[in-house]
């Protein structure tokens, strides 16, 4: 379909599209069709997209990024409108419609932020399947919240974003607009979208074929049947609706607090992590220029960053983990030893090299080897013996457990076990391969990527 076309298109041009969104949507239109319709099409395909039940979180996430876009925008707030009032056409008695119906309204103010709106609109859509219960609505709406939030293309587009922060923007707008919502304000809302919705049409019935223009009718009609209702029905549904949003600001405050608990993360999602400039800046066609050392440094921030990526929290202590290339090189102590949110496994401790194309490994002291674990040297310091032993097994792991944990920690670690992981990154800058070893620091498996 060419409406799919248009918006892959806008969203693999994001900064692009959203700096000026009529012009590269009929600049991609053409691109895509020859016809002189093109850059209309993919709107009439767009507003016939009703409450899909079966979205997946990606799908969402997609409907919030492309709702930055200007004009983009608008079509998604006319479709959201015209699918509310066509449950209400069916059946004008349905308090529940009416409430939803609000809702909407309330996701087109203008004022609020890029963000905001986004994940309100997420939330709201849970709240319509949920009946309004907006603790169980927040709750499914957290990991297409979490995906829109992490895309890189939102990230760079928004800013350094994180789901707390921005859900504290969200209760703090909900707050704010409280006090200033009315029904004269929502029906102006209405009548802007109607207004929005006649200008599509009057755009495609130069061109559209008659079923698309009975579709629009149609859906034209169903939005001014409800638009006179409306006066009547809104001041009740909005008096519900409000009490739905200080039930949304609760159920925030307490999904905030527990986001800021320490080493917490969302379950079933990745957790957002921001490489740090002196990392994100580094195109991977140059690491093969760096010294050995900045390799290793490289790797370790990594091979961090991914697991952080997936909701594990590094228990070393903060003066022990690795985040910029101006770090120094460490020596060989343990490079990771992390807590896993969603287990199992419910710990797991790493070890990183970073492979050249030579096919040396390099580790944090910026050393190049042909094997992966080395065997180290016995020594003593801070009043803690290290055997001779080989990187990864039990004899290494034990004093370095010491000295980087709490006994509280090792206990649980003891308790609970454990996975040792050999993580490999190389020129691409990414983590290629995880090799899972026993206590010995032999190979018994692999963890998928």
């Amino acid at each position: 379909m060419l409406g799919n076309d248009i918006f892959q298109a806008l969203y693999d041009n994001l900064e692009q599209a959203v700096g000026n969104a009529e012009y590269f949507i009929k600049e991609k239109a053409q691109q895509i069709s020859d016809a002189a319709s093109a850059s209309l099409e993919w709107i009439w395909e767009a507003l016939q997209g009703d409450f899909n039940e079966d979205m997946s979180a990606g799908q969402i996430a997609a409907n919030a990024l492309l709702g930055l876009i200007p004009i983009v925008d608008q079509v998604l707030d006319c479709r959201d409108l015209v699918a509310n009032c066509n449950k209400i056409h069916d059946d004008p008695e349905d308090s529940w419609a009416w409430i939803a119906l609000v809702l909407t309204l309330i996701g087109c103010i203008p004022t609020l932020g890029s963000a905001v709106k986004g994940v309100v609109k997420i939330i709201f859509l849970f709240a319509r399947k949920s009946a309004g219960d907006m603790t169980k609505a927040l709750g499914k709406a957290l990991k297409p919240i979490n995906t829109f939030l992490l895309d890189p293309k939102v990230q760079k587009l928004l800013g350094n974003l994180s789901v707390s922060s921005v859900l504290k923007d969200v209760v703090d707008s909900i707050g704010n607009i409280k006090s200033s919502l009315s029904a004269p304000m929502l029906m102006t809302l209405f009548d802007e979208v109607i207004g929005t919705f006649k200008g599509l049409m009057t755009k495609l019935k130069v061109i559209a074929p008659n079923d698309v223009i009975e579709w629009m009718e149609a859906a034209l009609k169903s939005m001014q049947y409800v638009r006179v209702q409306a006066d009547i029905m809104v001041p009740n549904a909005l008096k519900e609706a409000i009490y739905k949003l200080e039930d949304l600001e609760l159920a925030l405050k307490k999904q905030i607090k527990a986001l800021e608990q320490p080493h917490k993360a969302l379950a079933d999602t990745k957790s957002i992590h921001r490489l740090d400039d002196s990392v994100a800046e580094i195109d991977p066609h140059i690491i093969r220029t760096m010294k050995t050392s900045q390799k290793g440094i490289y790797g370790e921030i990594i091979s961090d960053h991914y697991m952080k990526e997936r909701g594990f929290i590094n228990l070393l202590p903060e003066d022990r983990q690795v985040r910029k290339m101006t770090d120094k090189p460490r020596g060989r102590g343990i490079d990771g030893i992390y807590k896993n949110s969603n287990p199992p496994p419910p710990y797991v401790v790493t070890e990183t090299k970073y492979r050249t194309e030579a096919g040396k490994y390099i580790d944090g002291d910026g050393l190049a080897k042909d094997t992966m674990l080395s065997k180290t040297k016995g020594s003593k310091a801070n009043g803690i013996s290290f055997p001779p032993a080989k990187q990864m097994s039990d004899d290494w792991l034990g004093p370095r457990f010491d000295e980087e944990l709490a006994l509280k920690q090792i206990r649980a670690l003891s308790s609970e076990g454990y996975e040792r992981w050999l993580m490999i990154v190389d020129k691409s800058g990414k983590v290629v391969n995880i090799t899972t070893l026993d206590e010995n620091a032999k190979a018994i498996g692999k963890v998928e990527l």
